[in-house]
This record gives structure tokens, C-alpha cells and sequence, in this order.
């Protein structure tokens, strides 16, 4: 018996340190007439809260007015606190601390909320932030395009278009990008990792990045456009320079050309062409809406 105690005690003891003094954080419902309600997530130092001992309380004036701890949605994949907000009257400032029980800190949230009753914040998709520092909500494209595909590339606002050869198999495509950070992209719902994903793009995508905060989200469209190329050039005479004109079938595409490896002008398609003049003997590449093309221009007497 006296083992069994000993043991109790000592299992008493594990389980305060692992996760320490839990804040006495209370509210007694029976005092309040109104509530507005959160759908939400906890963040600490860039970590989300999963633990059923965490802990968001809202307070007014430092006394509770509710308290929620993470549980995990199977539907959705991800935990998240249901935090209902008591009070009597509209307008009063509500602050917010997070516990984070494998730490045993609580911290405080540096964003507060007007009360107004029966307001709900924040749904299963775009949650509200319960987060200490506060997370970022940038909602850009940085990057765009496709693994093992060269593609020339246009970005106009949220806009961005690829030019890939004629024939290209545009069914299956695999996007890579770099989003703001924090951010996430989306089809719909259905979140999309860069380099792991296979993307139709017979017609334009329509992508949803959701920043860090998950406060913003953002529609952006990718459009995949086939193009085929065409090539002419004229030697170099006496002291007049070569000359290298591309057909091209989109408009404001852009041509590279290169020497040597180095990149020595760039225009775009206008009028469904682009012309280089004054060019010197050597070898050039032309690269354009996903295609490179060798052309030499020789001296000619």
C-alpha cells in the first residue's frame, strides 16, 4: 500500500512538471446576457498550439470572460479553439492571453476586439489568430513555374501567364512556388505544396493564398498558353550588324537573347515579333515562350 502511494505521488509529481501550473482562469457564465463567439487557432512563437492543456482566455478589464482549448477537426485536418465571450454590453475592449502548457508561459496577444454580441469571427477554412507575436498577413506570389517545364513568364497584378511550346501536356502539371511567408495556396480548400502536386491547366487555375494570420485571403489566376516560334536571321555585311527576328504568337512575351552565357538584351513580342539589330559574328541563343533556339550569324563579304 504503502508503494502504491509512493507511486502516486511520484506520477503526481511527473505529470505538474511536464506540464506545469495550469492559470486559474474561470468565468461564471450565469453573470452575462451576451456572447460573441470564435472559431480560431493558437500560435506561440511561430508554433501552433495542439495540446488540450493549452489554454485562450478572453478577459475585459483583467477579469474572464471565456476560456477554449484546442481540439482537432478530422474534417479539416487541423486543431482549433471554439471561444465563446460573455458580457453585458457592447463596446467593451476584450484582450486575450494564450497558456502554453509545454512551456508553462502564458502570453499575452497584442490583438484585442471590440465586444459586439453575437458576432462570430473566423470559420473552419480562414480561422482567427490567437497568436503571441503576431502573425503575418501577406498574401503574395513570389514565384511561379512549372518543374520540368521552361516556360517564359508574364506576372500583371495577380495575373500571371506562362508560355510553353505548342504540344506541350498541360494536364498534369507540377507547380512550384514561393508564397509570403507564412502564406498557403489553395484550389478551392485543398491546400497545394510546391513540387508535390499535379495541376490541370487546360484553362486558367484560380489559386487562394491564405496568409500566415489566416485574416486575408487572395484570388490569384494562372493561365498556361501554348506558342510556337518562329526564327530568321540575317548575316552580318561589310560594317552593317546581323539581325535575329522572332515570330512569336502571343503578345508581350518575352525574348531573351544570349551570349556566351550571358544574357546581352531582352524585348517583347509586339505586333507578333521582335527583332535584335546591330549584332556582331558569333553565337547566339534566343529563348522565347519556353523554347531556345541556336543561331549562329557568320560574316558574309
Amino acid at each position: 500500500m504503502r508503494n502504491y502511494i509512493h507511486m502516486a505521488i511520484l506520477l503526481f509529481i511527473i505529470s505538474n512538471t511536464a506540464f506545469g501550473q495550469s492559470p486559474d482562469w474561470s468565468v461564471n457564465e450565469n453573470k452575462f446576457q451576451y456572447t460573441m463567439s470564435f472559431e480560431g487557432f493558437l500560435n506561440v512563437d511561430g508554433k501552433t498550439l495542439t495540446s488540450s492543456n493549452d489554454k485562450v482566455a478572453a478577459f475585459v478589464n483583467g477579469e474572464c470572460r471565456g476560456i477554449a482549448s484546442p481540439i482537432y477537426v478530422q474534417t479539416e485536418k487541423k486543431y482549433v479553439v471554439y471561444l465563446t465571450v460573455f458580457s453585458n454590453t457592447d463596446n467593451e475592449i476584450v484582450n486575450f492571453k494564450i497558456y502554453d502548457a509545454a512551456n508553462n508561459a502564458i502570453k499575452n496577444v497584442e490583438k484585442t476586439k471590440v465586444f459586439e454580441n453575437n458576432k462570430h469571427y473566423g470559420d473552419l477554412f480562414q480561422s482567427y489568430s490567437f497568436a503571441s507575436p503576431a502573425l503575418k498577413s501577406e498574401t503574395e506570389i513570389i514565384d511561379f513555374s512549372l518543374k520540368d517545364l521552361k516556360a517564359a513568364k508574364t506576372i500583371q497584378g495577380s495575373q500571371i501567364t506562362l508560355y510553353a511550346g505548342k504540344g506541350t501536356n498541360v494536364t498534369t502539371l507540377n507547380a512550384l512556388f514561393e508564397l509570403s511567408p507564412g502564406a498557403k495556396l489553395f484550389i478551392g480548400t485543398t491546400n497545394k505544396i510546391s513540387g508535390s502536386n499535379s495541376i490541370d491547366f487546360t484553362n486558367p487555375v484560380q489559386f487562394q493564398i491564405l496568409s500566415e494570420d489566416q485574416s486575408v485571403v487572395k484570388q490569384w489566376t494562372v493561365t498556361v498558353k501554348l506558342g510556337s516560334a518562329v526564327f530568321y536571321k540575317k548575316d552580318a555585311v561589310c560594317y552593317a550588324g546581323g539581325v535575329i527576328k522572332v515570330l512569336y504568337d502571343e503578345n508581350e512575351v518575352k525574348a531573351d537573347l544570349t551570349k556566351d552565357g550571358v544574357k546581352i538584351s531582352s524585348q517583347n513580342i509586339q505586333n507578333g515579333q521582335a527583332v535584335f539589330n546591330d549584332l556582331q559574328t558569333g553565337k547566339y541563343i534566343v529563348s522565347v515562350g519556353g523554347t531556345d533556339k541556336e543561331i549562329v550569324i557568320n560574316q558574309k563579304q
